[in-house]
């Protein structure tokens, strides 16, 4: 195949993808949470504590990943990151002591985020040339969603069959099996040539921790990091659908954990480019974060009013429908505040690292806080987890008022954002 073909460049942007399965792992057990739960007999709280446990360690990891990606390979990095990740995550499948489970999840922030993330884009950017950069990226958004359905599907279908007897376990250790593999696959076949990422290099790449401190006293950074954390605070309550349906409405696990992560990864399919169209429609970011944010904000209403009845099972994949693609949709507004507001260029990445960690720093406190909700108040536990994603929306509706009045203030003066 010729390599200078997009043919060949989408091929390998495909076996890079497959890697991401390393955020895939920590996370099974908020997209399997019933079966996780009733495979190594804990509560919803000790279940939060594993996924603080890996976010105290992935916030960090947003600060370093890309100073560990400049100093290091990023090939060898998203490598041996989906080896590591593999291999921790075996240990998980076979472990029985909560303990093991803590200290797992804490090495789930270094092997994926720290390791993966800034190196896996890097990798994704040497593939192609500077102006195919968009098709490289829309191809990896569209596999990437696929690559979660798929996922789903194929554990799904062999925890009800050929393992099981294994449920959670079995599950987990196709997920290990696939990270290793194409982490393999990725050392042996992707490309990437140190000599064109050295041409590419620029400011919005990583952090500058020198900047840190400017860039602090910035609005745009607290406006686009708490925009961010509202987005999270929407999309970390999402996966509690999952239990909601079989607590409340009365269906099976399997079934609850298919419905949650088809919608999930179905809209990541349609949302980004549903955003990003009207983005460029529209010529304004905060348009469309207006109308996600306060379309987020009524269908969350109206989830919480939906009455727990088996019967209405269809009524409510019917709103989580409408209210996903409301809220997915603001994804597309995570990065282009920077560019609306005139962010000088030597800022870009530093904005963009700090506001992620903020954004991010959900992962340290939401499941935890989700989960003893759970323990505590059983189903009406979820009462409070769907006011905290109004809230969420509440955050990204207020945060697009201040970005739209950053950006006419920026248009008026025709100056750039730096204090």
């Amino acid at each position: 195949m010729n390599k200078n073909s997009m043919a060949y460049k989408y091929l390998m942007i495909l076996i890079a993808t497959c890697t991401t399965v390393v955020y895939f792992i920590p996370y099974a057990c908020n997209d399997f949470y019933n079966h996780f739960i009733d495979t190594y007999h804990i509560t919803y709280g000790q279940a939060g504590d594993l996924l603080t446990f890996f976010g105290i360690t992935a916030v960090i990891g947003y600060f370093i990943g890309g100073w560990v990606a400049d100093k290091f390979n990023p090939k060898m990095l998203v490598v041996w990151s989906s080896i590591l990740t593999g291999l921790a995550g075996t240990v998980v499948a076979f472990s029985t002591s909560f303990t093991i489970l803590k200290i797992m999840y804490f090495l789930f922030g270094i092997t994926s985020t720290c390791m993966h993330w800034s190196a896996f884009l890097k990798v994704i950017k040497n593939i192609g040339e500077d102006d195919e950069q968009g098709k490289l990226f829309g191809f990896y958004n569209f596999s990437y969603g696929l690559f979660g359905i798929a996922c789903t599907y194929l554990i799904l279908g062999m925890m009800e069959t050929a393992l099981a007897k294994y449920e959670f376990r079995g599950g987990m250790m196709i997920y290990c099996v696939i990270s290793v593999v194409f982490g393999i696959l990725t050392w042996i076949f992707v490309p990437y040539d140190e000599e064109k990422a050295k041409a590419r290099e620029g400011a919005d790449d990583k952090i500058d921790l020198k900047l840190i401190g400017k860039v602090l006293k910035m609005p745009i950074t607290w406006y686009l990091g708490l925009f961010t954390l509202g987005y999270f605070l929407v999309r970390s309550t999402v996966p509690y659908l999952n239990p909601y349906m079989t607590d409340a409405f009365g269906v099976s696990i399997s079934i609850a954990a298919l419905v949650t992560n088809t919608l999930r990864s179905g809209m990541n399919l349609i949302a980004g480019p549903v955003g990003g169209f009207f983005i460029d429609r529209l010529k304004s970011s905060t348009k469309v974060v207006m109308v996600g944010g306060i379309g987020t904000l009524l269908f969350t209403i109206v989830l919480m009013l939906v009455p727990q009845q088996h019967n209405m099972i269809i009524l409510l994949i019917t709103v989580c429908i409408i209210l996903l693609l409301f809220s997915y949709v603001n994804s597309t507004a995570l990065y282009t505040p920077v560019t609306e507001a005139r962010v000088p260029f030597k800022y870009v990445g530093t904005v963009l690292g700090v506001a992620s960690a903020i954004g991010y720093s959900s992962d340290i406190w939401l499941y935890n806080l989700c989960g003893t909700w759970l323990d505590n108040n059983g189903n009406a536990g979820y009462s409070y987890i769907w006011l905290l994603q109004a809230f969420g929306a509440i955050m990204m509706i207020v945060m697009g008022l201040l970005l739209a009045a950053t950006y006419k203030k920026v248009r008026k003066n025709g100056n750039q954002t730096e204090s």
